[in-house]
């Protein structure tokens, strides 16, 4: 993750990687363990809930060797009010748009627990989960920890479209199931060390792009007023002050850069005293799409991994995220590009990730709209980073 020193106040260029929420916009390498979710079980009247609810959701892992319990309740911040989702057409313009119902969604956060041998409960971390079936055989997605290792869980049908081509293969079965891997199952070969010392040299690909690295730019003139500040949608004096940070030295051609994060480790002045929420718009390419079975599992993924990745900033930064707006392109893709949309093209063309950002900062740009920041998301992997956020007022 990269943390801006630019224009007052400090912004936010953001690589998140939504697949399994670390703080990197590369492809993660294979995994090396799966294993299935057994005895799911909604601890509620019926095995029944709704948006609203609070519940208890237990489950066994690794061949019923060990049992995790989930207490959740509502993230009500996850939706923000009016929140909406646009499906274009082959030609790049709106086909439809709907505003998203909250009491559709089943979103939830809430604290991960795991049974000792004495029958106990030990608090081990966070949970964030979204209920995809509810009843006597529950299945839902998302992420919790266990004593800070991320565990990541998906349906078996999302796993096999997201999978890297060397990940463990799973069995087709004509009922969804729950597959789940830890972020200490994924493969960590020497290689590894290679790829990041090239990205020393390359920084945040953000920095590159020409919409992040021109201080013209209308985006940019909140901030250039000392007296402005902006928080999503909602007007905020200073939320970071100037405190400022860099990249020991990497350059970075934009807005992205910053000094040496050692200084200012534990230290949190400058931060919202108050707990912020942070609008953000999110868009797909028609290979991102391409990977569900409908554009309507494409929305659901997309809120599933945006709730995931909320906790990582309510307890960093003590912002949530509330999605305002999606942005959903056709599965199939067009042979050229259209031009209400140059970004969306297939993966086989000769445009780069960094021209497909470019394309995309310039399209986002030029529309009016109050989100703290804008995500692209891609399958393509033309260039190192796959998945990457147009800088915005953060």
């Amino acid at each position: 993750m990269h943390f801006v020193r630019n224009l007052t106040p400090v912004w936010l260029s953001l690589c998140l990687s939504f697949g399994a929420v670390d703080a990197n916009s590369q492809s993660r390498n294979p995994l090396n363990y799966l294993a299935l979710v057994q005895n799911p079980e909604i601890r509620a009247p019926s095995h029944r809930v709704h948006a609203f609810s609070e519940f208890d959701l237990s489950f066994d892992l690794h061949q019923e060797k060990q049992k995790v319990k989930l207490s959740l309740e509502p993230n009500h911040d996850i939706l923000g009010d009016g929140a909406s989702v646009d499906y274009l057409d082959a030609a790049g313009t709106v086909a439809r748009s709907e505003t998203i119902d909250r009491q559709q969604h089943k979103v939830f956060k809430g604290r991960a627990w795991v049974q000792k041998d004495d029958q106990s409960w030990i608090h081990v971390g966070w949970a964030r989960i979204v209920i995809r079936r509810d009843g006597i055989h529950p299945l839902f997605e998302g992420a919790f920890t266990i004593m800070g290792d991320h565990h990541h869980i998906q349906l078996r049908a999302n796993y096999m479209h997201t999978k890297h081509d060397f990940d463990p293969e799973i069995e087709y079965s004509d009922d969804e199931y729950m597959v789940i891997f830890r972020d200490s199952d994924i493969s960590r070969p020497f290689q590894t060390e290679l790829k990041r010392s090239e990205g020393l040299h390359r920084s945040c690909q953000a920095d590159q792009l020409s919409f992040n690295t021109n201080p013209s730019h209308p985006v940019f003139a909140p901030v250039m007023k000392r007296s402005a500040g902006f928080w999503g949608a909602m007007p905020i004096n200073s939320v970071f002050g100037k405190r400022q940070i860099d990249t020991n030295g990497i350059p970075t051609g934009g807005n992205s850069g910053g000094v040496n994060l050692k200084s200012t480790i534990g230290n949190t002045a400058g931060c919202p005293s108050t707990r912020k929420v942070a609008l953000l718009g999110v868009a797909t390419d028609c290979s991102y799409t391409a990977g569900f079975n409908s554009t309507d599992t494409a929305q659901k993924n997309i809120i599933t991994q945006i709730n995931s990745a909320s906790d990582l900033y309510e307890k960093t930064f003590n912002i949530t995220l509330g999605l305002q707006q999606v942005t959903v392109s056709e599965g199939k893709c067009p042979g050229t590009a259209a031009p209400a949309t140059p970004w969306n093209i297939g993966c086989d063309g000769n445009m780069t990730i960094t021209d497909r950002l470019n394309t995309f900062s310039q399209w986002r740009g030029n529309k009016d709209d109050t989100n703290a920041y804008w995500t692209l998301l891609t399958q393509c992997n033309t260039g190192p980073e796959v998945r990457m956020e147009l800088q915005r007022r953060l």
